[in-house]
């Protein structure tokens, strides 16, 4: 029995969201606790400009397990925020999240992906790497990327 269920955000998940994402930032990139301004208003950051915002959800411990967001530019996607927690990694769960993400990219006619991942990432790397992405050196869009982040792109 599937014990993991993939929802579209709404307002009811806002606050664990949150939590959910600082702890991961904290945990796998040492980003410190704080208001992140697109987690606080997914909403407006994410789904006004025909973006979506995914999570995974243990359906056992109800829990949110994993993250995932798509910010959407005119035919150009970043995608933002995908954690899956640490003891649930290895599941597909993330494969999961990332393909609801793809798939969507391709109905809202999204051309090519961004994406920037903390260099210290290594199986993240891997896992970008055998879903096509290629590394980059410079961006070709303006998105907020941190300081040690590595930059990814990958054609639809």
């Amino acid at each position: 029995m599937e014990t993991i269920k993939y929802v579209e955000y709404t307002n009811i998940y806002l606050e664990e969201i949150n939590e959910f994402i600082n702890e991961s930032m904290h945990k796998f990139i040492n980003r410190p606790y704080k208001v992140r301004e697109d987690v606080s208003n997914i909403k407006e950051h994410y789904i006004k400009n025909g973006g979506n915002f995914w999570i995974a959800i243990d359906t056992i411990s109800n829990k949110i397990i994993g993250t995932i967001g798509l910010e959407k530019r005119e035919d150009v996607g970043i995608v933002r925020r995908f954690y899956v927690q640490e003891d649930y990694q290895n599941k597909k769960i993330g494969t999961n999240l990332y393909q609801i993400l793809e798939t969507y990219s391709i109905e809202v006619g999204i051309k090519t992906l961004y994406l920037a991942c903390g260099n210290v990432l290594e199986k993240a790397h891997r896992f970008y790497f055998n879903n096509g992405y290629k590394q980059i050196e410079k961006l070709e869009i303006d998105m907020h990327i941190g300081e040690n982040d590595d930059l990814f792109k990958k054609a639809l």
